[in-house]
């Protein structure tokens, strides 16, 4: 069976890492393509000829044709789906929504009437059955077999205290740096470690290097704008192994990888109770939205209390099984059985 998988970004990180993280599993089953309108280093990271850049509307209706596909799934990007429309809509339509921000308002706008819709947990279930869309299916996002490679972490002669994420004000970059300032000012020995932002805006990486020159600690902080996939395991793994963790400021989350990406390793994280955030996290982790302070108070004890560093770490095996790229096969073959209209679903 030909799945065609259609995205905007080729990005490391979000989307575009699920479907590399899927690719292994799922290509041993079914035969995939990946569709990009623009790629910024990701498409290297699949087997020659699996992805490639569609940047026009032409060249995206031409694609689709090319695949003859038995299912199309469109993940978050209108213009795949007028272009499935152009290209005589070829197969089953699945509607795949990861988005929590103001771009879902192309959902009631779509004008393609897609045979199901997947998300990612059950938070965006109940999200986008309140928008009245059906029927839907939760296939969780998955790490594949990089995340349980054995690694020996580095001896630091510092406790990294790490925000991952995009420069933007949906991962709220600009709180990230005043909660990683306020934990480094009150904890002498943290080194602040700010991970993304390779895509940013000329502005936001002059606002965010401003920054890092001028507040009181950040300035002995650490900003990585890329860090290689294959290498993302073994940073997690080297913050946990010397007493560091991650912090998140996010607005929402469908999912909250880089959260389950975290606990995977061991590395203990602190986040806001938003979305689907308390999905996968315990309440020790979770602060209210908003409240830097609490935030800070809970980043604080988990550099010292060995106890609470446990308890963080509670939901760690839950997070794994349900991000087993076996669990998201399973998951993904029961929407095809039901919406295929290929008679190739077993």
């Amino acid at each position: 069976m030909k799945v065609l998988f259609c995205y905007r970004y080729g990005v490391i990180g979000g989307v575009s890492t699920q479907l590399l993280n899927r690719y292994t599993h799922f290509s041993a089953e079914f035969d995939i393509e990946v569709l990009y309108e623009s790629d910024h280093g990701m498409i290297a990271h699949f087997p020659p000829g699996v992805a490639r850049v569609t940047a026009t509307d032409d060249a995206r209706e031409a694609a689709i044709r090319q695949a003859r596909p038995d299912v199309v799934v469109v993940i978050d990007s209108p213009g795949f789906l007028t272009a499935w429309q152009r290209a005589g809509s070829p197969g089953s339509l699945i509607l795949e929504v990861h988005t929590t921000t103001a771009n879902l308002s192309y959902l009631g706008e779509m004008e393609a009437e897609p045979d199901h819709i997947v998300t990612v947990s059950e938070y965006m279930r109940a999200k986008l059955g309140a928008l009245g869309l059906a029927p839907i299916s939760v296939v969780p996002n998955c790490l594949d077999e990089r995340w349980y490679a054995e690694t020996v972490p580095p001896a630091l002669d510092t406790t990294p205290v790490a925000w991952i994420g995009k420069l933007d004000g949906h991962k709220r970059w600009r709180a990230a740096a005043d909660l990683l300032d306020r934990i480094a000012v009150a904890e002498p020995g943290v080194t602040p470690l700010l991970i993304g932002g390779y895509t940013a805006p000329a502005a936001e990486v002059a606002a965010l290097t401003t920054k890092l020159a001028t507040s009181p600690a950040l300035a002995s902080g650490r900003w990585l704008p890329r860090v290689d996939y294959d290498l993302m395991p073994a940073l997690y793994s080297a913050i946990a192994a010397n007493g560091g963790l991650t912090v998140s400021t996010t607005t929402d989350e469908s999912f909250g990888m880089s959260v389950a990406e975290a606990l995977v390793r061991g590395c203990p994280v602190i986040a806001p109770a938003v979305g689907a955030l308390p999905e996968i996290l315990p309440p020790e982790a979770l602060y209210p939205p908003g409240d830097w302070a609490s935030a800070a108070e809970r980043a604080r004890r988990a550099l010292t209390d060995a106890a609470f560093r446990t308890a963080l770490l509670s939901t760690a095996q839950l997070v794994r099984e349900r991000t087993h790229t076996e669990y998201a096969l399973a998951a993904f073959r029961r929407v095809l059985q039901r919406s295929a209209k290929s008679s190739n679903v077993a």
